[in-house]
């Protein structure tokens, strides 16, 4: 059982009295994706590549919990503090169950929208996952509901997508290129030069925070291996040579890498395999 390897949440542990970190927390990252209504979803996933690389060949099992009407806002159907707890509290349980009953499964992610929070999970044991799942369900009063799909076809969604091309994973062809969010920090008067370049290559303007020093565009790009790999080599200089970062959202080991102090990391160098972009999106001031 390959699973029973790995923790089944991948959080901190620490000793409650000493609060002395015994694991520390394997790498999360919070995504953006963008329903074909133009909404947003809210997509909290582990990246640990070892485990995906095991998932990868295992079913991949959606949670969708309904919430209670009184646990969503009137305005915005978005879940309340109190519905948000109930929904963890429910996952909380779950996770202990599958440990408790040594069920080799383990969380992956969540997704927020459309007034609902969504749990994957992989599992070696489809039939051992779902008793203990609608038992914990049913403790919490949860109406449950469960899809089986393949990390292939749910990677668009739940994993960076440079975690995609470092899988091998296929992309569909319908889902190949996709709305992206990219964001970058810097100095405001380099990031407002960086979104002029950016708007130049077609990127569109989402926001910018001036506390934080952030800026969010957007564009439909390629997230399959070599695509999403033409794109970042292409945002990852320019944003470096404007003397921004990117905050390294859809990559795999995130934002560290991309600090200014630090040697830029070969992949993103820019060398190399520059006309893959020009080949679909034609030339680069489009």
């Amino acid at each position: 059982m390959a699973l029973l390897e790995f923790e089944v949440t991948g959080e901190q542990v620490s000793n409650e009295e000493t609060e002395e970190v015994i694991r520390e927390a394997e790498p999360h990252r919070g995504l953006v994706r963008y329903r074909p209504d133009g909404g947003e979803l809210f997509v909290h996933t582990r990246v640990n590549m070892a485990l995906l690389r095991v998932a990868a060949s295992l079913p991949i099992l959606l949670l969708k919990i309904t919430p209670r009407a009184n646990e969503l806002t009137p305005r915005d159907a978005l879940l309340t503090p109190k519905g948000s707890s109930r929904n963890y509290a429910f996952l909380e349980r779950l996770c202990e169950d599958l440990a408790n009953a040594g069920c080799p499964a383990c969380y992956l992610a969540e997704q927020h929208g459309q007034g609902r929070r969504d749990f994957y999970f992989t599992t070696e044991d489809v039939a051992g996952f779902e008793r203990i799942a609608r038992t914990a369900a049913e403790a919490s009063a949860f109406p449950l509901e469960l899809e089986q799909h393949s990390l292939a076809a749910v990677a668009p969604v739940i994993l960076p997508a440079e975690a995609m091309g470092d899988l091998g994973l296929e992309v569909a062809a319908d889902a190949c290129i996709r709305p992206t969010r990219f964001e970058f920090w810097g100095a405001e008067p380099s990031l407002a030069k960086l979104r002029a370049e950016l708007e130049k290559r077609g990127y569109r303007f989402l926001s910018i925070e001036t506390f934080a020093r952030e800026l969010r565009m957007a564009k439909d790009v390629p997230i399959d291996g070599e695509g999403f790999g033409a794109v970042l080599r292409e945002i990852v200089p320019l944003a470096r040579s404007l003397q921004c970062s990117y905050c390294g959202t859809e990559t795999v080991e995130g934002h560290e890498q991309f600090l200014l102090a630090r040697p830029l990391p070969e992949r993103y160098s820019g060398a190399g395999r520059g006309g893959f972009l020009r080949r679909i999106f034609g030339g680069g001031d489009s």
